[in-house]
């Protein structure tokens, strides 16, 4: 994310598809000494919890807040991570299938907000997720980003296999649309 005083943060995102085994920590820990980015958001930890000891072991010591939502059993789980040396940050808004958080730069007292999601497959939880991306309130001028696992597609092409649900295409596709959202580029996977 660029901003007007051409400041560069970087934003790891990444469905880890657990936490809760040693090698795949180590793999998180090189991935984000490799990128050099300022905040981490993780979905799919598959924790329950987390508390600062854990994130000592978890991840490079600069990083020392962070907001949470616990996973369900096995399953879900996200974790935003974030340098206080960088970004002060509050969190806002926070449930099952997402997190918003709001970053003011300790630098220079810019301010932006950070919409970490993993989207249900099915069911009502779904339905609800859909909705609160809906009804996602974002004024004109604030800069926001969103990321995350949106358990979506925006074209067949996005997918690694053939197929895919077109009304789920054209229901995520409105959703962007209604929000006024860009999709950026992504670097790597």
């Amino acid at each position: 994310m660029n901003n007007t005083t051409n400041r560069n943060w970087k934003v790891l995102c990444w469905n880890v598809r657990g936490l809760n085994s040693e090698a795949r920590q180590l793999a998180v820990k090189q991935k984000i000494d490799e990128c050099g980015c300022t905040v981490i958001c993780l979905q799919e930890t598959k924790c329950g919890f987390f508390y600062h000891r854990m994130i000592r072991k978890f991840f490079p010591r600069r990083f020392d807040n962070f907001a949470y939502v616990p996973s369900n059993g096995a399953s879900g789980g996200i974790i935003i991570v974030w340098n206080s040396a960088v970004f002060t940050g509050t969190l806002v808004q926070s449930h099952s299938f997402g997190m918003v958080v709001n970053f003011t730069s300790v630098h220079n007292s810019e301010s932006w907000t950070l919409v970490n999601v993993y989207g249900p497959c099915s069911g009502p939880a779904r339905d609800d997720f859909v909705q609160r991306l809906y009804d996602l309130h974002i004024p004109f001028g604030d800069k926001w980003l969103l990321l995350g696992d949106f358990n979506f597609i925006r074209c067949t092409e996005n997918r690694n296999l053939p197929g895919g649900n077109i009304n789920d295409i054209f229901l995520f596709n409105e959703i962007i649309g209604h929000l006024g959202l860009i999709e950026l580029p992504l670097k790597g996977r």
